[in-house]
């Protein structure tokens, strides 16, 4: 079990849920009150979602983590858990994640969240092995969430949620 949280990568899906909570509460319409059960939809969702992308890049890369002494303990380049594993877990948290989105807070923030996955898998991680402009292009995923979070409390992206984005 232990082995699968690490995949998750637990402080930063952390950090990625509080700038989601964020983004939540400052799409908010400033004369409603909180819906609870909206926000726990979000945090659950994107939380499946982050945790599913931690565990598909850690698939990626476990070859290139068996090199570098920061990654080689993790849990595949230890031989603690199968790659196909490691996949299938991945997969399953994100397959979730987007669909506790799309059903739970709405389709907007689902498209977000996998516009991340996407941008963080299939962008970002394949550049950083090539080129030091990978951080840039990383940033772009890293600055979704907030925008996830304002999309689930006003279904919206307007002027203001970009402001957060930028």
């Amino acid at each position: 079990m232990r082995e699968y949280i690490e995949l998750t990568k637990p402080r930063i899906t952390w950090l990625i849920l509080m700038s989601t909570g964020v983004g939540y509460f400052f799409g908010l319409d400033r004369t409603a009150s909180i819906n609870w059960v909206l926000l726990i939809h979000t945090i659950v969702g994107t939380g499946l979602i982050a945790s599913g992308t931690a565990a598909l890049n850690q698939w990626w890369e476990r070859e290139s983590d068996k090199l570098m002494r920061r990654t080689a303990g993790r849990p595949l380049p230890m031989g603690l858990m199968t790659a196909r594993r490691a996949l299938w877990f991945g997969i399953a948290l994100a397959v979730a994640g987007a669909a506790e989105l799309w059903i739970g807070v709405n389709p907007l923030a689902s498209v977000l969240g996998i516009f991340t996955l996407a941008a963080y898998l299939f962008v970002y991680t394949p550049m950083k092995s090539r080129t030091h402009l990978s951080t840039v292009v990383g940033a772009l995923p890293g600055a979704v969430p907030p925008l996830m979070g304002y999309a689930a409390s006003s279904g919206i992206l307007n002027r203001e949620a970009w402001a957060l984005f930028f």
